[in-house]
């Protein structure tokens, strides 16, 4: 329950700017106490400078939230500008990776706080003001500073993040991070086992089928909540979906063995999540789709981009790379020497084959494809161990029929037999 939680907070684009403007709104409740019960004692501490008349604060606190809101108007302007490139150009699955990025966040939450700082202090000063000083003029003048700053923070970062070689490393780090935590909680675990041959104990003989509660992807599962029913009811899980699965109502998404004939605890729908949309912090594949997807519009006849598809393939090499490293097929949560939970992962074979395969396809005669592909093969499988290397020797296979070698040039096929002579020999 806490992880769905978790996941649902991350995923509201409206967390952070929410969080600014509460700090807004406490500020704006604190500055208002100065100027109405506190201002003589300490009227001393502050430069005389910072302090204003309640007219001349009403004029500067109007025309400060003017000018906020017009600058939260072309912030999200230039958001939807931005949404628009990233999903004509590179891929509509990358929409989420720039408005979620926390700096995006960031710059519109400073925005709207400073905007609405100036208006609810600006709605206060119709209220007869004990004195003729205020202080509330001074801190939105500080504020509309800070908000210009970031303005032109946001302007650069837009430049910046725009870049398709930005993007590409972006998703990239992305699978790198969950990646190393996923590796880092298997690792660190004393309960977590590589078992590519598990068996149900045969008094564990009464199986209930666990159905989707609802449609859409699989987005996450808590191996945790599963693991402490399991302890608590006596009972083994056997997970039949993978995270990224695409289920619906009917579909069986784990088998539960019990000794006896018992109603399953409502709970345990609880440790699966399904969304709308697949999720990238626990769905590695899905990042790699990204990547995937932005190859493929740059190698189509529309766009013709050739560089930017090997930027991706050699940073999908990458990824792969990382994976071939980490990844485990066959994990199970024990307790004591009695498996409670065993989990459904995608097999590395599949993982290859499903990031490569529409590249392959849709390469046609491009040289330069096929060259980085090959290049990217040779580099995963001169890293990796002997099973990955004949999953790679396999693909290439499947590369190399689905290419018409006949039709290279003479110097094309000097390149060419170079590089298979080196996948040959891996």
């Amino acid at each position: 329950m806490i992880k769905k939680f978790i996941l649902k907070f991350k995923e509201s684009v409206w967390v952070i700017p929410v969080a600014i403007c509460l700090f807004a709104t406490l500020l704006t409740i604190l500055v208002i106490l100065i100027d109405y019960g506190y201002l003589e004692e300490i009227h001393d501490w502050i430069p005389e400078v910072l302090f204003t008349n309640a007219e001349l604060g009403k004029d500067i606190l109007g025309v400060i939230a003017g000018a906020l809101l017009t600058m939260t108007t072309i912030t999200f302007s230039t958001i939807m500008i931005v949404l628009t490139t990233y999903s004509s150009q590179f891929s509509p699955r990358t929409l989420q990776n720039f408005i979620t990025d926390k700096r995006t966040l960031t710059v519109l939450g400073v925005f709207m706080g400073g905007f609405l700082y100036s208006i609810i202090s600006l709605l206060f000063l119709h209220i007869e003001h004990p004195s003729e000083d205020i202080l509330s003029a001074a801190f939105s003048v500080a504020l509309s500073l800070i908000c210009l700053g970031f303005f032109a923070f946001f302007i650069q970062h837009v430049a910046t993040f725009i870049q398709v070689s930005n993007l590409i490393t972006s998703i990239t780090e992305e699978a790198n991070r969950n990646l190393y935590k996923f590796h880092k909680k298997v690792e660190e675990s004393d309960y977590i086992v590589e078992d590519e041959e598990v068996q149900i104990p045969s008094d564990y003989e009464y199986v209930s089928k666990l159905v989707s509660p609802s449609y859409g992807y699989l987005q996450i599962i808590d191996y945790e909540i599963l693991l402490d029913l399991a302890r608590e009811h006596d009972f083994i899980v056997g997970v039949t979906n993978e995270i990224g699965a695409f289920v619906v109502e009917t579909s069986v998404i784990a088998k539960v063995y019990k000794k006896e004939e018992k109603e399953l605890p409502k709970d345990i729908q609880e440790a699966f999540t399904i969304g709308n949309e697949r999720n990238a912090s626990e769905d590695v594949q899905y990042t790699i789709q990204k990547l995937e997807e932005i190859a493929l519009r740059a190698i189509s006849s529309g766009i013709n981009d050739p560089h930017t598809a090997i930027d991706c393939i050699q940073h999908l090499g990458k990824i792969l790379l990382l994976i071939s490293k980490y990844h485990k097929e066959h994990l199970v949560y024990k307790d004591i020497n009695l498996p409670r939970v065993i989990t459904k992962q995608r097999q590395l074979r599949d993982i290859f084959y499903q990031s490569f395969y529409q590249v392959i396809d849709c390469m046609d005669e491009d040289v330069s494809i096929l060259f980085v592909t090959m290049d990217t093969l040779i580099l995963i499988g001169e890293e990796s161990d002997e099973i990955v290397r004949s999953i790679i020797r396999e693909l290439y296979l499947y590369l190399k029929a689905n290419f018409d070698i006949s039709q290279l040039k003479p110097l094309d096929c000097r390149y060419f037999d170079e590089k298979e002579q080196r996948l040959m020999q891996i």
